[in-house]
């Protein structure tokens, strides 16, 4: 089994900085003191821990504050979505990850967000890795459309099939192809015992929760939309020598923030 039953109590602080928002997942969110017990029976020296970040909530003034679809363009945080990112930042370090590398999407609401973990982890900013494959969905046609101008078919459909691009942008594979190889590359450049931060995107995130739980990534991405991933929260995969990936957690924010304006319209 690639998921491990997890996530949201290890110390009676960790409770308060962790609260689940949206699906729970069954047993995805349980326990994240049993998460670390089990990870302390594999040597950390044979793991690499990859945290996932979503970036923070955006500002859409752009789109004069209209609640529509923007993918992979450079659009900048709201100042909600700074503060989240400063509280996930904060979360880390209070729960005690010691993040030794940082990587992050080359946009700048994801950029802000690694920034704000390098500091809180004494890393030095120049060090941060920009991966251009980390970058979120190319959206095409739909970019600055509302899920209502865009049609429930249209998207639905999206979602659903794996080779979708009569909007002119990319497929949910094609995503998922992309986010994955650029994922090996992080692996591939972090040491053995080392925990890498990464902060990017909803779907970047997702696609690399669904490889990590076993998802077909190529064929059928139609679960994809089922992995809840709230603006500024933290998700957990564990890389061991040999065997499967595990899930430690997924998708959970920091539990003083609460729902952003992103998270509520569901778009990204």
């Amino acid at each position: 089994q690639r998921l491990l039953i997890c996530c949201v109590a290890a110390l009676p602080s960790l409770v308060e900085s962790f609260v689940p928002t949206g699906q729970r997942f069954g047993s995805v969110r349980r326990s994240m003191a049993a998460a670390r017990t089990a990870a302390m029976m594999v040597s950390s020296s044979d793991v690499k821990r990859l945290i996932l970040v979503r970036h923070g909530a955006v500002d859409l003034a752009m789109f004069d504050g209209k609640k529509v679809i923007y993918g992979g363009i450079d659009i900048p945080l709201s100042t909600q979505g700074e503060a989240e990112a400063v509280a996930a930042a904060k979360t880390l370090v209070g729960n005690g990850e010691k993040v030794d590398i940082c990587w992050s999407s080359p946009l700048s609401r994801a950029v802000y967000g690694t920034e704000r973990i390098a500091e809180a982890c004494g890393l030095e900013l120049g060090a941060i890795i920009k991966h251009d494959g980390f970058r979120e969905v190319d959206r095409g046609d739909w970019v600055g459309l509302s899920m209502e101008e865009i049609g429930a078919e249209p998207w639905a459909e999206w979602n659903a099939s794996p080779d979708y691009r009569e909007h002119n942008g990319e497929a949910l594979a094609d995503v998922a192809a992309r986010v994955l190889a650029a994922k090996e590359e992080l692996l591939e450049q972090s040491p053995w015992g080392s925990t890498t931060a990464l902060t990017s995107h909803m779907w970047v995130t997702r696609s690399i929760l669904a490889d990590a739980l076993g998802y077909d990534t190529k064929a059928d991405t139609s679960k994809f939309e089922s992995l809840d991933i709230p603006t500024a929260s933290i998700s957990v995969v564990e890389y061991p020598r040999e065997g499967a990936p595990t899930v430690v957690y997924m998708g959970v924010k920091p539990g003083v923030l609460e729902a952003s304006e992103t998270d509520k319209a569901g778009i990204s």
